[in-house]
């Protein structure tokens, strides 16, 4: 009896640690199901969160889209000149620059006759580049434009410049004459070998294409040098690009000229 007793009571004793065990077993898997689905609810809000955030675009600023239009037509110049002709790219302001002394004889607005054939490369290349960011130009050539081809001009300046040099005589009373003269001469010689360049419009309609004398006052070298002088006589090629809301090319060419006298 006292053996049946004992058993009995073991029996009971293992009985107890089994349910005990499956007691813990069963807190766990609810604890995970419990956790899990506190995930669940915390993934699901951030994704409505999400959702719900309108995606805000960054802006494109205007005026950086414009320079980088009028970078990429300096480049397109450039690319077609293939240093067949020796020009200054400067990207920041937008200008082509020409030594002048490779165009005119000191104190002249009459062309080199050698000259010629150097103008004739420019005028190629403009004509082949600027009817990708211009209106008309019904005899220019009809070269395909690139699909990178995003801004449009407004004008492009044909600038004259000298020395400091005075001159006064009977054809130039003074270095705005001579200046003036010796961009129109530039702009008369590219027109007569690409006339399409004369047609050429901007988007509200205007001639694309003009001239402008600016005689000692805008030297780019001061130091008053042989050297330093040779470079201030030269001929500049000013792009003008339009920006988004349109402001007027003269209005442009100010904002330029107050930047380049600070």
């Amino acid at each position: 009896m006292r053996s049946i007793a004992t058993t009995n009571r073991r029996a009971i004793r293992h009985n107890g640690e089994g349910t005990d065990y499956f007691a813990s077993m069963t807190d766990l898997m609810l604890g995970l199901i419990f956790i899990f689905i506190i995930m669940l609810m915390v993934l699901a809000l951030d994704m409505r969160q999400s959702a719900s955030v309108p995606v805000v675009e960054t802006p494109v600023n205007p005026i950086a889209e414009t320079n980088l239009a009028r970078r990429d037509l300096l480049r397109d110049i450039a690319k077609v000149l293939q240093s067949q002709l020796p020009v200054t790219i400067d990207e920041e302001n937008g200008t082509l620059q020409l030594g002048g002394d490779i165009l005119f004889p000191k104190g002249s607005a009459d062309v080199y006759p050698e000259a010629l054939t150097k103008l004739q490369l420019l005028g190629k290349a403009l004509d082949q580049v600027l009817p990708c960011y211009a209106v008309g130009a019904e005899t220019a050539s009809a070269v395909p434009c690139n699909a990178h081809h995003r801004g449009r001009l407004d004008a492009v300046y044909i600038e004259g410049h000298t020395d400091a040099t005075p001159i006064h005589t009977a054809r130039f009373q003074n270095n705005w004459d001579l200046s003036a003269a010796r961009a129109s001469a530039t702009f008369s010689h590219l027109v007569e070998s690409f006339p399409g360049l004369g047609t050429l419009k901007n988007d509200r309609a205007g001639t694309l294409i003009g001239v402008s004398g600016y005689g000692e006052y805008r030297p780019v070298d001061e130091s008053g040098t042989a050297a330093g002088m040779q470079k201030n006589r030269r001929i500049e090629l000013r792009f003008i690009m339009t920006t988004p809301g349109g402001n007027d090319a003269d209005t442009v060419a100010h904002q330029i000229d107050a930047e380049k006298a600070k």
